[in-house]
């Protein structure tokens, strides 16, 4: 068998060019309904905020939970930034947690 039988291969033009195909979605704008329905999460994630920046990791705890369940109720298109926002934030939590843990027990 020679390279002869497979097909060859075409490249063709006339597509978008270069710069049109790296280009971003614009993202919509939310409506009004839309963003009536996001203000508990963003007043949930306002609260979570300051609880990890206290360092108050109980309280960031129950905010990111209570967090996710307004994002679960939510349409998943109202909510893209938010899920990427609140696994950021379980991160900080389990290291400021991991880090206050271990200043305790050196302490102790």
């Amino acid at each position: 068998m020679t390279h002869r039988s497979r097909p060859r291969v075409h490249l063709l033009t006339g597509g978008p060019d270069w710069e049109q195909r790296q280009a971003t979605v614009k993202s919509v704008p939310f409506s009004r309904r839309q963003k009536e329905a996001r203000k508990p999460l963003l007043a949930l994630m306002e609260e979570l905020r300051e609880a990890v920046e206290r360092g108050d990791w109980a309280s960031a705890r129950a905010a990111r939970s209570a967090a996710w369940g307004e994002v679960n109720r939510l349409a998943d298109n109202l909510t893209t930034e938010e899920r990427k926002h609140l696994w950021r934030y379980k991160r900080r939590i389990v290291a400021g947690e991991v880090r206050d843990h271990a200043r305790r027990a050196g302490r102790g």
